[in-house]
């Protein structure tokens, strides 16, 4: 069993903030599969699909880790099967690349993960959203894209949905080569 778990923060006026990148490829993902987020357990929604769970944590950002925790617990998840889909500050809008390891690199939700899983283990597909240098971190990340950046985060969730769906069926290394080597 696989578990794909996409970062955000929860209530209508995050859903199109760049900090929502996560939630956003989760609702691609479950578009293009049918899967619905029917269970509500552990602070979150999840759906289970054929042989992979897809989820959403019902928490804020930062208390992520404590509900994929749970959630791989009560499935029996190692979390070498878990791959976290969140927003990149430090790549430009609409670039995505997956990743095994690393940092938090300032960013709390992972930073909460990374508390629970200090084996550090487990994929992250980090979906780019720019950086206006002009404008404070915490305002750039909770401000909505433009209904441009729309345009090219929709892209960017569709392809980034398929590459997680690639990671339950195919060897990570091959899902990374082809989805990193597409997305630049």
């Amino acid at each position: 069993m696989k578990l794909i778990v996409g970062l955000g923060n929860i209530g209508n006026e995050y859903k199109f903030t760049r900090h929502n990148a996560g939630f956003l490829v989760i609702d691609k993902l479950i578009e293009k599969t049918g899967i619905k987020l029917n269970k509500d357990k552990f602070n979150g929604k999840f759906g289970i699909g054929d042989g992979f769970i897809v989820a959403k944590p019902s928490t804020y950002m930062n208390k992520s880790g404590e509900f994929i925790h749970a959630l791989c617990n009560f499935y029996k998840i190692d979390s070498s099967d878990v791959m976290i889909i969140y927003d990149e500050k430090d790549f430009k809008l609409g670039q995505a690349a997956i990743k095994i390891g690393g940092s938090s690199a300032g960013h709390n939700g992972v930073k909460n993960v990374l508390h629970f899983f200090p084996c550090n283990d487990f994929k992250r597909l980090r979906i780019g959203i720019g950086r206006d240098m002009n404008i404070e971190l915490k305002n750039w990340v909770l401000s909505n894209f433009s209904a441009l950046e729309m345009n090219i985060i929709e892209k960017v969730c569709s392809v980034a949905a398929d590459a997680a769906l690639s990671f339950v069926f195919n060897d990570i290394k091959t899902v990374i080569e082809k989805f990193n080597s597409e997305n630049k």
